[in-house]
């Protein structure tokens, strides 16, 4: 079913800020800026989706030839729950076809078009590929591309569920062949304001010792995966949707998958405000504080004290009317599950999501930070069907049939942050802007920014199209417009 990839041992690269390296063209350059001025939305694009991809990439060929091309999908998780659907979970196959086939013609020069990305370490991608309907679509690709298009689960190490959520090895084919690299920010990080708290830094399910090891003052170290690194032109294909941690996930937020091991990634830091965190809220902070530790404790380690300890959990949420699914937007539970920073006093993962954007805009081939960008960045968001409710992994599906394309990640997410019915000001990711040490992204005030909607001009904070997107649990009545 997939075609076979040669893989040589993965490989791990530690470099530094400060060196040289090369810059794109003055016309490459120039399209890059004209195309990021302006955000363009198309509506019923399902009906005129590959024409619309096409015309929209035509525009990149006319100045940009790159000889290696990565597209980075969103393919977070296979569907665990019929109630919250594939075709709202992950990229549709036809965005990632429609995109790899105008590669193919409009790139004749592309060495290499790599399709991937870094899902949860527990994802099934094989039967991901199965559910969405990628699997058609990399079979027909790999047979006509003459090997050119290559599709990959790039992830570092792979987990398989073995009952009661304990995780074990897996020995299936992933990762990048051409290894990893570490890419050090240092001083410059979004996170070093906090760093004097990078003991608490932390990502549920992964090694807190690895996350605070690679994340301290004067050094912030991420894991990239070098194909992506080596790419001239990347085309981030996200899924438009809510998340529990960032209130919305599109452009910025999609990068997490650009790094080969998400311990490196802090999500939060551990605790209560009370206690220096942004773990969670003050409220029921010991509730939330015992939970975590027992997960933490015995759910990967001590099988047996699991199956023990578990029953008392599930007993305090009946008694408490703690819930941990929502599936009917309009009727949220009273009392929601709301840790691991899913609530918007989460200043910790807008900071993690900002470096990772600097990475891709400015950081050469050998991971070296510099103040022009080094590839050609192009974004298609996919929004046939979108996500709301309590997302990235337990999303309704929301039938918006929507394609959206543009140069800047800020002024994508801001405007579709606002066609979901958010307040962009209670938006961290895009509220922070002005922090971004990057070259040029996100320098706009709302009430100035204008996309193009079907082909015509409009003022954003003039549209009277608001999607209402249910957001997730703990952003409910606080980031509604």
């Amino acid at each position: 079913m997939f075609p076979p990839l040669a893989f040589r041992s993965v490989g791990v690269f530690r470099e530094r800020v400060g060196r040289g390296g090369t810059r794109p063209d003055r016309a490459e350059q120039k399209v890059t800026a004209r195309i990021a001025a302006m955000t363009s939305c198309f509506t019923q694009a399902s009906v005129r989706l590959k024409r619309l991809v096409f015309e929209q990439l035509r525009h990149l060929s006319e100045v940009c030839q790159p000889r290696r091309i990565v597209i980075k999908p969103n393919w977070v998780l296979h569907e665990t729950d019929p109630a919250f659907p594939i075709r709202a979970l992950v990229t549709d196959a036809r965005i990632i076809e429609a995109a790899a086939e105008a590669c193919l013609v409009l790139f004749p020069g592309a060495e290499s078009i790599l399709v991937g990305d870094c899902p949860l370490q527990y994802a099934n991608w094989p039967l991901m590929c199965q559910q969405s309907g990628l699997e058609s679509v990399i079979d027909k690709l790999s047979a006509h591309s003459s090997g050119r298009v290559v599709f990959r689960d790039l992830r570092r190490e792979v987990f398989r569920q073995d009952g009661d959520n304990f995780l074990a090895a897996s020995n299936g084919d992933h990762g990048d062949p051409k290894g990893y690299r570490e890419v050090e920010l240092g001083e410059r990080s979004h996170l070093e304001p906090i760093s004097e708290q990078s003991d608490r830094f932390a990502v549920n399910d992964y090694s807190s010792a690895i996350t605070s090891s690679n994340h301290r003052p004067g050094s912030h170290r991420y894991l990239i995966c070098q194909s992506i690194l080596d790419a001239d032109l990347f085309i981030n294909l996200p899924k438009w949707k809510s998340h529990q941690k960032s209130g919305i996930t599109c452009a910025l937020k999609n990068l997490v998958g650009m790094n080969g091991d998400k311990a490196y990634l802090p999500h939060f830091r551990r605790g209560a405000p009370k206690w220096g965190g942004d773990e969670y809220r003050d409220e029921g902070r010991w509730l939330y504080l015992a939970q975590t530790r027992l997960r933490e404790r015995f759910q990967k380690r001590n099988r047996l004290a699991y199956r023990i300890l578990k029953p008392g959990w599930e007993l305090i949420k009946r008694v408490r009317g703690i819930e941990t699914r929502l599936e009917n937007p309009t009727a949220p539970p009273r009392r929601f599950y709301i840790a691991g920073g899913a609530w918007p006093g989460n200043e910790t993962l807008w900071r993690m999501i900002y470096d990772l954007n600097w990475i891709i805009q400015c950081a050469d081939a050998k991971g070296y930070l510099q103040p022009t960008p080094q590839r050609t960045y192009f974004c298609i968001v996919d929004g046939l069907v979108s996500g709301e409710g309590n997302g990235p992994l337990q999303p309704l599906p929301k039938e918006t049939d929507w394609i959206v394309f543009g140069s800047d990640p800020f002024k994508i997410d801001a405007a579709l942050g606002w066609f979901m019915g958010f307040d962009l000001g209670r938006l961290p990711i895009i509220a922070r802007r002005e922090h971004f040490v990057g070259a040029g992204w996100g320098d706009f005030e709302v009430d100035d920014l204008s996309v193009v909607l079907d082909g015509n001009p409009v003022k954003l904070v003039e549209s009277d199209i608001n999607f209402e997107f249910a957001p997730p649990p703990g952003w409910r009545d606080h980031v509604e417009r």
